[in-house]
């Protein structure tokens, strides 16, 4: 599978960030002074775009990781640039890639035993999206609390509830400058 042309892509991103920028400065004008950003998660790690690589053994479609660090990076350049022309202007960028990277390729570390395959779907991974179709052609796991994924796209409950917890109060490396807990203090 192939993203296609990576000069296009590059400027897709670039027009995506000016966008998301010119929009902050749009918000900042009618007042808006604190944001917070989630980055991209490694989406070419995810069981659906796993799924969809013939013949796949387990690796990530690094042509979207790629693109997805990509984006992140400029969107992290675009805010520090921000921060420093717009008096006032406050952050929390949180590294969803970081979060989940850590997870899909440790999950014990983080009481899951399955980062690679989600609870509920079908083929391989679990990545085709028939969880709850009417057809019965999906599988389930049975605790979903040890999946990482619950679907072919979205973490579980129990992912999300931590990454709610490192957003509130992490670290710089994972939400920065700022975690929210500072954001709303200051």
């Amino acid at each position: 599978m192939v993203i296609g042309n990576l000069t296009t892509v590059i400027k897709v991103i670039a027009i995506t960030v000016y966008r998301i920028s010119r929009t902050i400065c749009e918000i900042y004008k009618i007042g808006g002074r604190k944001y917070v950003f989630l980055g991209l998660p490694p989406l070419g790690c995810v069981p659906y775009i796993k799924a969809q690589i013939p013949g796949n053994t387990g690796a990530c479609m690094e042509e979207l990781t790629t693109l997805v660090k990509l984006h992140n990076k400029a969107l992290s350049k675009v805010l520090l640039k921000l921060e420093s022309q717009l008096k006032g202007f406050k952050y929390s960028l949180a590294d969803f890639y970081s979060f989940c990277t850590e997870r899909i390729n440790s999950p014990s570390k983080y009481g899951f035993t399955e980062g690679k395959i989600s609870c509920c779907g079908s083929g391989p991974y679990r990545g085709i999206p028939s969880c709850g179709e009417r057809s019965n052609e999906y599988e389930l796991c049975e605790k979903v609390s040890d999946f990482l994924f619950f679907d072919s796209v979205h973490p579980t409950e129990k992912a999300y509830q931590q990454f709610a917890e490192l957003i509130w109060s992490g670290t710089p490396n994972i939400t920065g400058p700022y975690n929210l807990k500072a954001l709303f203090e200051k």
